[in-house]
């Protein structure tokens, strides 16, 4: 043999870090650390720390929301009570103009305004939102002053009532409740007064059931001056009556009620009259009747109030918003009676923040509030699945990296310790020839772990052919491959069966060759593998010597020989048949007793 010539330059050529036992060992632990660093670097999120934060979000836009609902709403109401003082302004004018046409005497002139001394912005059934004239720091007013700034006719507060003498003939009349002649008037307008405070406190305490309150008054007989339209009640009551919103349910039920006789002395041009409690069809014997009877138009003092400020310059037309327990709104427009130039004034003073729009106000801000909460737990979830899903693809990312390391380390750490001891050069024909082997059969054995992995990271990108496919054919095919080694290890084989399904050809090769592959390399020698095919499954046997633990052996580079010190596999095999199986809708299961292992592929 020629002897081989100094062969320092070549030791200092194969020498590198590559091939070194310590470097190896360092670079591995460097790769091993830079790969975990790398993955853990991002913190994680959790689904509660995404909820939280959406609700932060959700929150603060309830804020915006509530902001903009109660500046919206508030505007929206003040504006509808503008547009409604312009309409009483209207109809009014319309009253004045047509009073000599109807006949209309004063007391009917100030009846129309105290009847129009209201307003309603309120959410009926049509979705039409309202404030009634019983809201608080919610009132209308209504006049006609003349050039001198004095009060014609005015919807200042008083008792009133539509007296119906005839068929034809009915006139408004009204009693001036501060006549000090008669005490008793204003005791009967001081228990109305509270009786309507009683009415806005049930109606507040009813606001969320089937039923309301309202108060009455009724006129049984009164002293009437049909000249002046002026009447004083005689025999009287004032009811607190609690009524059902049903009109199908109970009946009305006077919750109180007070009683009053005013006697009064002959009084010229005041005849006492009987009223008729009944809706009778008119006769010549009929009685007369009252009808829309009760204390009606602005109260007193809030009348005052809203005169003093109204400024004192008169204008065609006019409009403002000041405050006064509320914000004011009112409209302005000459009119003429008898030639002479009149002011006809119509004030609407709206508090938007009371009662009824509080109540409206913060159940629309809790129905958004629970939509924000809704919406941050339905996106909590959906991006906590997502985040999972990752989390989960750079665990495997992660387990593979390792587990591709250290079963690389094994074969390139030998390959390593093989070329060393050939480099002394102390090493006989023999020898040197048993370490090349060994140096190829670890290169085949890392090349084999490579391919595998390649294969596994790209079969989920592979585009799925389905066809017709013979189950024994793909089986016969897999078996024939490993015949040598199966007659090395006298292994022998048994396919009972036969099937057809509709898969990806190529898919369903590698599932059953990885499938028969795991079955040949931990078959003990004299062992047997049966193989049972039919339509609906492939159950493939083999013998073992010890049970193994299953549990893990579908994930990559997991050997049922937990020493992972052979060759005899890479582990991969059943991680490559797993992911082939789900992408074409198929399941494969794995059992294992003392002496069998059983793979079963599921179609």
């Amino acid at each position: 043999m020629k002897k081989i010539p100094d062969n320092s330059i070549l030791k200092k050529e194969f020498t590198i870090p590559f091939f070194n036992m310590k470097n190896m060992k360092k670079i591995f632990k460097n790769i091993k650390n830079k790969k975990k660093s790398r993955i853990y670097k991002r913190k994680r999120k959790t689904f509660k720390g995404i909820f939280a934060k959406n609700v932060l979000i959700g929150l603060f836009l309830t804020v915006i929301f509530a902001v903009g609902l109660f500046n919206a709403g508030r505007e929206y109401i003040l504006t509808q009570a503008n547009t409604q003082s312009y309409n009483i302004l209207s109809s009014m004018q319309q009253s004045i103009n047509d009073m000599d046409k109807q006949s209309l005497g004063p007391q009917a002139i100030s009846a129309r305004m105290r009847t129009h001394a209201f307003f309603d912005i309120v959410l009926d059934d049509k979705g039409k939102y309202q404030i009634n004239s019983n809201t608080e720091n919610c009132h209308a007013l209504v006049r006609l002053t003349d050039k001198d700034r004095n009060i014609i006719y005015s919807s200042r507060m008083g008792l009133q009532a539509l007296v119906i003498f005839g068929e034809h003939d009915k006139e408004f009349m009204f009693c001036d409740t501060e006549n000090k002649e008669f005490p008793e008037l204003k005791q009967l307008e001081n228990d109305y007064m509270e009786m309507l405070k009683k009415e806005t406190s049930l109606r507040d305490k009813y606001i969320t059931k089937n039923y309301s309150a309202y108060a009455e008054t009724v006129v049984k007989s009164a002293y009437v001056n049909r000249e002046e339209g002026l009447f004083i009640p005689h025999e009287t009551e004032i009811n607190l009556i609690k009524y059902y919103l049903n009109n199908n349910a109970e009946p009305d039920e006077i919750l109180e009620t007070k009683e009053y006789n005013i006697n009064i002395p002959e009084k010229d041009g005041y005849e006492l009259i009987e009223f008729s409690l009944s809706a009778e069809e008119y006769t010549e014997t009929s009685k007369p009747r009252t009808f829309m009877c009760g204390f009606y138009g602005t109260d007193k003092d809030v009348f005052e109030e809203l005169c003093s400020e109204n400024p004192p310059v008169l204008s065609n037309l006019g409009g403002r918003f000041g405050a006064t327990g509320g914000r004011v709104c009112y409209h302005n427009i000459t009119t003429y009676i008898d030639g002479e130039p009149h002011m006809l004034t119509v004030m609407l003073q709206v508090e938007p923040w009371n009662s009824v729009t509080k109540p409206l106000y913060f159940k629309l801000v809790i129905i958004f509030l629970l939509a924000m909460l809704v919406i941050a737990l339905f996106d909590a979830w959906r991006r906590n699945v997502k985040n999972q899903a990752e989390y989960i693809f750079e665990d495997y990312q992660k387990n593979l990296t390792n587990s591709l390391a250290h079963d690389l380390k094994t074969p390139l750490m030998a390959i390593g310790g093989y070329i060393e001891n050939i480099l002394t050069g102390n090493l006989t024909k023999d020898e040197t020839n048993k370490y090349l082997s060994s140096v190829m059969d670890n290169i085949s054995y890392t090349d084999s772990i490579i391919t595998r992995t390649l294969e596994l990271n790209t079969i989920n990108n592979i585009n799925i052919k389905r066809e017709k496919c013979g189950l024994s054919e793909l089986v016969n095919d897999a078996v024939e491959k490993y015949s040598l080694l199966l007659d090395e290890r006298n292994i022998s084989v048994h396919t009972d069966g036969t099937g057809e399904i509709s898969a990806d050809t190529s898919m369903l090769k590698t599932i059953i060759e990885n499938l028969i592959s795991n079955a040949v390399n931990y078959t003990t020698k004299n062992g047997k593998i049966n193989i049972s095919i039919n339509d609906k499954n492939i159950i493939i046997k083999n013998t073992v010597n010890k049970k193994i633990d299953v549990k893990e052996l579908k994930k990559p580079f997991t050997k049922g020989d937990k020493s992972r010190s052979n060759n005899s596999g890479s582990g991969l095999g059943l991680a490559i048949a797993e992911n082939a199986s789900a992408i074409n809708g198929f399941k494969l299961n794995i059992s294992c007793t003392d002496t069998e292992f059983i793979a079963e592929l599921k179609f």
